[in-house]
């Protein structure tokens, strides 16, 4: 068990929310470039951004904090990287910035290749743990680069994704892992403890 603990927005408040699976990022140097001039381009009065090595992107829940086991989570490992081995790399693109439910982030795509990686992650999750409280968002993938400080302000993150659309150059993203985490919600954003690291491909 590996026990970084990655920042995904401002400190404050604590709540561990439970174990997901998760794309992130670390070494897209390319996408962290493209992200921090977006960081700049914010207006910290009403969003946060996000720090680089806070980029992530959700697949799906695994467990609630405290409903899962040790055994289990290591058995869900176990039964995702043999599921994985069915599942090449591929390249994930960031172009189209938006408003993402009042926060700023990136559409990525291909949606179908996304949602494959998830869809053999769940099922991998459901054969050891069928219980799981998967999520059922029908939400697009994405990416946030930036959550809102306070209510209905979803109107002036559509404006402010408008404003850096200029800054926006498409940038491709090399995906070859998934990663298990513990996810903490933080007042303004998430920060995450990695679990395990799972291959794609043979």
């Amino acid at each position: 068990m590996i026990g970084r603990m990655n920042s995904a927005g401002p400190e404050p408040r604590r709540g561990l929310l439970g174990y997901y699976w998760f794309i992130t990022f670390e070494h897209a140097s390319g996408l962290h470039s493209l992200i921090e001039e977006c960081r700049q381009a914010i207006d910290t009065t009403y969003f946060a951004p996000v720090s680089t090595n806070g980029i992530h992107l959700t697949l799906d829940r695994i467990a609630y904090i405290d409903e899962c086991t040790p055994e289990q989570l290591d058995s869900i490992a176990a039964a995702a990287r043999r599921a994985c081995k069915n599942q090449p790399s591929f390249s994930l693109t960031f172009e189209q910035l938006g408003n993402l439910r009042g926060a700023i982030g990136f559409k990525v795509s291909p949606v179908e290749r996304v949602r494959g990686l998830r869809d053999e992650l769940r099922s991998a999750t459901i054969s050891v743990f069928p219980e799981a409280p998967i999520k059922g968002s029908a939400s697009d993938p994405h990416v946030t680069v930036a959550y809102p400080i306070g209510e209905d302000l979803s109107s002036m993150a559509a404006a402010t994704a408008d404003r850096m659309s200029t800054l926006v150059r498409r940038v491709d993203v090399m995906v070859s892992e998934a990663v298990m985490v513990l996810l903490e919600h933080r007042r303004h954003g998430y920060r995450w403890k990695e679990i395990t690291r799972i291959p794609l491909g043979k």
